[in-house]
């Protein structure tokens, strides 16, 4: 699977790093293991479509998967050694550059509000929502490369999120989040049909009620945490085709986060004064319908987002990208107190987060 100079770069590191050498064998191990199931899955598929021998459209499906097997091969052969930390805002891209070196030095400067982060491959195709829920298709090479300072987006205007289509191998649905607290779902499959055509993916979107996030999603559980610590989690399949209130909330208040569970797991959630906490979503039930709210999940905290994931990459105001990982959290991110994150300095703030 990897070629000797991609062996070499783990050796250096590990020698580099030795109180970090466990840690990293571990990521390239769960990376090669999750390319590898998804190379075999896809070429399982490819086999059935040429056995099927469908008339029409198989040329094209067959088409599409070979070139994903390819792509999976490519980042197979990269040894995950090349993930990379693109950041971003409505009207420019902030940085691109490996997830590694961010990490270990910063972005090299200070970072304004309104920022977001994802982290994905070189090789990655990535699908840009804008405020307006218009969609657009291209890859990371695609986007202007900043330099010295951001570098300013022409068009697409308004960017909302960037995803990456890899998402999509797992989960089948897309969920939109506006400022104002309401969802809208869709199929991945009309999400990239409509990305061809650059077309809006809502056309009854309340005017004036901008998108502010895209999450790919399992047609299962939806859990959302509000800035003051309201919660509530429900069925995405109860969302109504014109979109649904994700729950009523007072003057005030809004929609910190939202993800979305296949299963029950751990929460992540991070307050904006930079503590941590985390709680079983199997001790939050799920509700019916959207709308309620289920209680107070926080009562003295103003929460940031929240996060399903074993592990999420944080972006600081001062350009430092921190990693937490749930199961190295100590017990007080259990409590109503939480946890400091660490490396967060005094002068310091949290920006924006992402799960990887």
């Amino acid at each position: 699977m990897l070629d000797k100079k991609d062996v070499q770069w783990w050796v250096l590191e590990a020698q580099k790093h030795p109180e970090s050498a466990t840690d990293l064998i571990r990521m390239l191990a769960d990376r090669l293991a999750f390319l590898d199931k998804q190379n075999e899955e896809l070429r399982g598929e490819l086999i059935a479509l040429r056995r099927n021998q469908r008339p029409e459209g198989s040329n094209a499906e067959t088409a599409g998967l070979q070139e994903r097997i390819r792509e999976l091969e490519l980042a197979l052969r990269q040894g995950g050694t090349g993930q990379q930390l693109l950041v971003y805002a409505e009207d420019r891209i902030e940085s691109i550059a490996p997830l590694k070196t961010t990490q270990a030095e910063g972005l090299g400067r200070a970072l304004s509000d309104g920022v977001s982060m994802l982290v994905c491959y070189p090789a990655a195709k990535l699908l840009i929502i804008t405020t307006e829920s218009q969609v657009f298709s291209g890859s990371l090479s695609d986007l202007p490369v900043p330099q010295d300072g951001p570098a300013m987006l022409g068009n697409p205007r308004n960017v909302a999120a960037i995803l990456d289509q890899a998402a999509f191998e797992r989960c089948r649905f897309l969920t939109l989040l506006t400022r104002g607290g309401y969802v809208y779902s869709l199929l991945a499959g009309s999400v990239s049909t409509i990305a061809k055509r650059q077309d809006k993916l809502v056309r009854n979107m309340i005017p004036g009620d901008p998108v502010i996030a895209a999450i790919p999603s399992y047609n299962a559980d939806l859990f959302a945490i509000s800035q003051k610590g309201r919660w509530i989690r429900f069925p995405e399949k109860t969302i109504a085709g014109a979109g649904s209130l994700v729950m009523e909330l007072p003057k005030g208040d809004a929609i910190a986060g939202i993800v979305p569970l296949n299963q029950d797991r751990d929460l992540i959630f991070l307050s904006t004064d930079g503590k941590l906490f985390v709680r079983p979503s199997h001790d939050l039930k799920n509700r019916r319908t959207p709308g309620t709210s289920g209680g107070m999940l926080f009562k003295s905290q103003t929460i940031l987002g929240v996060a399903a994931a074993d592990e999420i990459a944080i972006l600081t105001r001062q350009g430092k990208v921190l990693t937490v990982r749930s199961s190295e959290l100590p017990f007080k991110a259990q409590t109503e107190t939480g946890a400091p994150l660490p490396g967060l300095s005094a002068e310091d703030s949290i920006l924006t987060f992402t799960a990887y």
